[in-house]
């Protein structure tokens, strides 16, 4: 109960960050708007336009942004629409926020999703057992490919992939397959490199050396030194995911041609389109506040030491 106790207070503490970042949001955008209406007005000032013209676009701007509205009036209004999921209307698309996001999140989420989860299951296999393995012939070539990966950017393996198979070496591979395996191929090479890094921080230790002295076999220490390298993998690889994931969707949907979030934020960008820019930035926050309250939901689950301790409390 203790532990369920503790996931709630981190749910409660992710849906505070994000309604942090939505207040910082308002904010930001409500001492910018007024510049806006600044610069508009000296636009068309600088155009000729009359006294009258100039009323005409300021009225009609305050009015459109209900700027005549006290500032606590607008905010809670804002947390409601929010909260409600009235997010505004996309000029490029003509259509709500909402609707042009509704089936691209999920058309990003369906090749991220699975890439990040073969990136992490083979970077943390590979990285462990390099490291029972180190200095040795398995080792050097886990981390030769790691290093390989590295220097390769992900637009370019996607365009590779592509031309591998429009020439036959390898089988077609459709949009879907093509991303996933370039969000797994981008991402796998970090992964490598934490897991083996936090498993060799536990290979000296004494359990690992009484396990090799009573003749162990490397599956058996591979499970015993992973427990205890758990969290440290998931503190390390958690913040660079997120990080490599945001920059890399961006080139896999424009080169792959995948209608996602992405693609969505790019047209927005464009188009001068700022409830779209605004509100596709804010999704990719939100994902983020949720992956690491997965990774605090991990915790526990990882290594019983931290269930332990929660528990204590």
């Amino acid at each position: 109960m203790r532990y369920l106790r503790y996931l709630l207070r981190r749910a409660a503490f992710a849906v505070l960050s994000a309604y942090l970042v939505v207040t910082v949001t308002f904010f930001v955008i409500a001492s910018t708007v007024r510049l806006r209406l600044q610069q508009r007005l000296a636009l068309a000032s600088w155009g000729g336009a009359s006294e009258s013209e100039l009323e005409s676009i300021r009225n009609g701007f305050v009015a459109a942004r209900n700027l005549d509205t006290p500032m606590h009036e607008r905010y809670v209004g804002w947390l409601v629409d929010v909260t409600t999921l009235d997010w505004g209307y996309s000029f490029a698309y003509r259509q709500p926020v909402v609707a042009v996001l509704d089936g691209r999140v999920q058309a990003t989420l369906g090749y991220v999703v699975p890439g990040v989860v073969l990136a992490v299951l083979a970077g943390v296999v590979l990285g462990l057992f390099a490291a029972l393995a180190k200095d040795g012939a398995f080792d050097w070539s886990v981390r030769l490919s790691a290093y390989a990966l590295f220097g390769v950017p992900v637009f370019m393996l996607v365009v590779y992939l592509r031309h591998l198979s429009a020439t036959g070496v390898v089988p077609v591979v459709g949009r879907w397959a093509l991303a996933t395996t370039a969000v797994a191929a981008s991402l796998v090479a970090g992964q490598v490199r934490f897991a083996r890094a936090s498993a060799l921080e536990q290979t000296g230790r004494a359990f690992v050396k009484m396990l090799r002295a009573k003749g162990a076999d490397r599956l058996r220490l591979a499970r015993h030194v992973l427990r205890n390298a758990a969290i440290p993998i998931v503190s390390l690889s958690t913040t660079e995911l997120l990080a490599v994931l945001v920059l890399n969707i961006y080139v896999i949907e424009e080169v792959v041609g995948i209608s996602g979030l992405a693609e969505a934020s790019l047209r927005a960008i464009r188009d001068s389109d700022t409830a779209l820019v605004i509100w596709t930035t804010m999704v990719i926050v939100f994902i983020g506040i949720a992956g690491n309250f997965l990774q605090d939901a991990l915790y526990g689950s990882l290594d019983p030491r931290v269930r332990a301790e929660t528990e204590r409390r």
